[in-house]
């Protein structure tokens, strides 16, 4: 039952619970209290009370003189005067007392007898002529008790009404302490509803717990609509690029099958149809590419292993894709540099980088790739062009999937604007960042590190 209940209620419950077993232990503690002092004020009562009854008492010419002033009930202590041998005197034994009850010198005793409580205290006092006189104090405890009843019964009338006044404050508490709560679940409902992404949780004004969660599920909220944003645009763009390349396809297909043509002309019109096939199929696997990527983010296949051979290995296979261009590799890396990481990763992000910087380079340059530690201890890999560089405006969304700087270039060259952003979800997977430096007519500088 307490599992289906609100957090509310239970909060209510609990605290509830516990304010009436913290009464109940204060009301525990003052009945040991006071039961404890009861009989210590009862035992100085009757104590003082004998103590005293001695100035009302004296011996002369070897008779007891009694002075009228001598109150055998004093304070609820009951007084009795005995003579040396244990005589009554002065006083009337209390009803249901026993009297045979012997005279102890300065001991309290509790003496029970029927339903009755008695603390008896006798004191023997000796006078000069060497004759002696008791007397017995005898304190009803019965007294006492009814007292600690009478608390007992307040408590038992008082814990219920605390009890009620807990619950409704606890309700009242607890009601003002969730309203914020309550507040971010309609939000959240309503944001879920709408799947309106835009809308942000309300933040109260104090800087709480409640404040600081609101903020990170804000900041979820957000990841979440840029990440549904990305994929929206994602798919746009996939479906942009194979639109163009299954336009022309349709188009040559009704071309062609409208009459009949000359050989030639058929060549011609399966030269495009394999051109715009070939782009196609470039495109796919390029999207393959993009999305073992993103799946290796989660989780990287990390070896150790030398980076500086690998770079070496890499600058070798693509020595011959620069010649074609015209352009001659150089390099300048650091031996011996080791690395722990996904070498697949790794290469295709250099590759990526590399071959760019093939492309856009003017012929007879020289693009240059770099290997180093820094200061940090952070590997850093620099690659170099003096190619065509790249617009200032264009620099902070060259990493974002599909963009293309020329468009007019990288239709030509089958570049749907992926190699970037892959280079950039590599970098990042593995803790690193990526960046770009370039001049417009001078060449570019992308710079990683690791």
């Amino acid at each position: 039952m307490m599992k289906n209940s609100s957090i509310r209620k239970r909060v209510t419950l609990y605290y509830s619970l516990v304010l009436v077993v913290i009464t109940v232990l204060v009301f525990g503690v003052f009945l040991f209290t006071a039961s404890r002092q009861t009989t210590v004020v009862s035992k100085d009562t009757v104590m003082k009370a004998v103590q005293n009854s001695f100035d009302d008492i004296e011996y002369e010419n070897d008779i007891i003189e009694i002075d009228n002033d001598f109150d055998s009930y004093y304070r609820g202590v009951t007084l009795l005067v005995y003579s040396e041998d244990g005589k009554l005197i002065k006083g009337s034994v209390p009803r249901d007392f026993p009297s045979y009850t012997p005279l102890t010198q300065g001991d309290y005793e509790e003496i029970k007898a029927e339903e009755n409580t008695w603390l008896v205290y006798d004191l023997y006092n000796t006078y000069e002529n060497g004759q002696g006189i008791w007397v017995r104090g005898i304190y009803d405890m019965d007294n006492a008790a009814a007292t600690l009843k009478s608390i007992m019964s307040i408590m038992i009338i008082i814990l219920p009404i605390i009890l009620i006044i807990a619950i409704l404050a606890g309700r009242r508490i607890t009601k003002r302490a969730f309203e914020p709560v309550a507040r971010i679940t309609n939000a959240a409902n309503s944001i879920n509803n709408g799947s309106d992404l835009s809308k942000r949780l309300p933040q109260g004004e104090n800087k709480d717990e409640l404040y600081y969660l609101t903020e990170t599920l804000n900041q979820m909220i957000e990841r979440l609509e840029n990440a549904f944003q990305s994929e929206k645009e994602f798919s746009s763009d996939v479906s942009h690029e194979l639109k163009t390349p299954i336009s022309v396809i349709l188009a040559e297909c009704e071309y062609t099958l409208q009459e009949n043509r000359q050989t030639a002309v058929y060549i011609e019109s399966l030269e495009i149809i394999q051109k715009q096939c070939m782009r196609t199929m470039s495109l796919i696997q390029q999207l393959l590419q993009v999305s073992r990527t993103i799946d290796k983010e989660k989780a990287l296949d990390k070896e150790n292993f030398s980076l500086s051979l690998l770079c070496e290995s890499i600058i070798d296979e693509l020595t011959l894709m620069a010649e074609d261009n015209g352009v001659r590799l150089s390099s300048n890396i650091q031996k011996d540099i080791e690395i722990d990481a996904d070498e697949t990763l790794i290469m295709r992000m250099i590759i990526n980088l590399l071959t760019n910087a093939i492309k856009y380079s003017r012929s007879c340059s020289n693009p240059k790739v770099e290997l180093s530690l820094t200061k940090e201890d952070r590997i850093k890999i620099v690659i170099k062009d003096n190619g065509i560089g790249i617009k200032k405006e264009d620099q902070a969304n060259i990493f974002r999937r599909f963009y293309k700087v020329d468009k007019s270039r990288t239709a030509e060259e089958n570049s749907f604007g992926l190699g970037l952003a892959m280079v950039k979800w590599i970098a990042e997977a593995h803790n690193g960042e990526v960046s770009v430096k370039s001049e417009l007519g001078e060449g570019s500088e992308f710079t990683v590190i690791l």
